[in-house]
């Protein structure tokens, strides 16, 4: 019973620590790295781009990624698209 629960909370860390999540360090706020690579054989497991040391997950805090919800209208209205006209580009061509 035991072990079945160090699997999962091994396989919710490697979710959470996964390559390309962003994170902060305790040590320096503010200042955000970028996982390179969760290996749980590895202690400390984690290991960052543009810093040597491997850390472990008490050293860092991870940051919430934002989720695009396309289908919330609110959030719809608020995407901004570039304007391009047919007449635009056929006076571009007139120029050329």
């Amino acid at each position: 019973m035991a072990f079945k629960m160090q699997a999962d909370f091994d396989r919710q860390e490697a979710l959470q620590y996964r390559a390309g999540q962003r994170v902060e360090l305790k040590q320096r706020p503010g200042v955000v790295y970028t996982i390179a690579e969760y290996d749980p054989m590895m202690v400390p497991p984690i290991w960052l781009t543009n810093d040597p040391q491997p850390r472990y997950p008490e050293e860092l805090n991870a940051i919430p990624t934002q989720v695009m919800d396309w289908f919330r209208p609110q959030l719809r209205g608020r995407v901004q698209y570039s304007v391009c006209r047919l007449n635009d580009r056929s006076k571009e061509k007139a120029l050329v």
